[in-house]
């Protein structure tokens, strides 16, 4: 659509850094607020590609750290929409994945059915379905592997490792790609009404012997750029879907 607005909210400089160069986005960044470390940039609409937001959680200031999980990933994607107006909200980044379901380090996931929490235990009737979340996605007529990806259910927790509870809760729910902000900004698009995404490349196993800290490492920069070749691929098509 010739108005299409898309959104990519991200969580780390070294996840967005391949992006912004792959889509031609630009590297000059706009705050979004005084006091909150978001960052925005943008590429302008032409005759045959859709107008691009790309916004960066940005560095914690206690930490000096990326800001990363699904608090910033809150206000991160709430500031980008109230400013950029999205016609398409996509949560793109990294994930870890299981062998076990078929997952392999490179894989890029494009989320189907739901995107869902993995670590919201709140064990009372009602409390709990909203705890889990299950937030739709948007529907998108692309054959997965035409742009080297593949369909799979993406879940959100707030931790780097999995402890046998969530592993539990994500094998009820046949999670693909385990990452820590997808649900978060579903979440925000749900209530402001804006069609949601998830593009999640593997940079980690789960169930893999090595510890997922030095897979993460080793492999971000490839996963990175694998990420970027599928959102780019698919520009065409979330174009014509939101």
């Amino acid at each position: 659509m010739p108005n299409a607005r898309i959104l990519l909210v991200m969580a780390m400089e070294r996840e967005a850094a391949a992006v912004r160069t792959k889509l031609g986005i630009s590297h000059q960044s706009v705050p979004l607020h005084r006091a909150l470390p978001p960052r925005f940039f943008s590429r302008p609409p032409t005759t045959t590609t859709p107008a691009l937001g790309l916004v960066i959680n940005g560095i914690d200031e206690r930490s000096g750290l990326d800001a990363i999980a699904t608090q910033p990933a809150v206000i991160s994607t709430l500031l980008a929409t109230e400013v950029f107006r999205p016609t398409l909200v996509v949560s793109a980044g990294t994930a870890g994945g299981f062998a076990e379901r078929g997952g392999a380090v490179g894989d890029v996931f494009i989320s189907a059915d739901v995107v869902s929490y993995h670590d919201r235990r709140i064990g009372i009737p009602g409390w709990d379905a909203y705890g889990i979340g299950s937030y739709p996605v948007a529907e998108v007529d692309v054959n997965p592997s035409d742009v080297g990806a593949r369909w799979g259910r993406v879940t959100t927790g707030n931790s780097l490792d999995a402890p046998p509870v969530d592993l539990a809760t994500m094998a009820e729910l046949g999670t693909d790609a385990k990452e820590m902000e997808a649900a978060a900004v579903a979440g925000v698009a749900a209530q402001l009404g804006v069609p949601f995404l998830a593009v999640k490349g593997i940079t980690d196993l789960v169930d893999a012997p090595e510890g997922t800290a030095a897979q993460f490492e080793r492999n971000l920069a490839h996963t990175a750029d694998r990420v970027a070749d599928v959102v780019a691929k698919l520009l065409p098509t979330l174009s014509q879907s939101s």
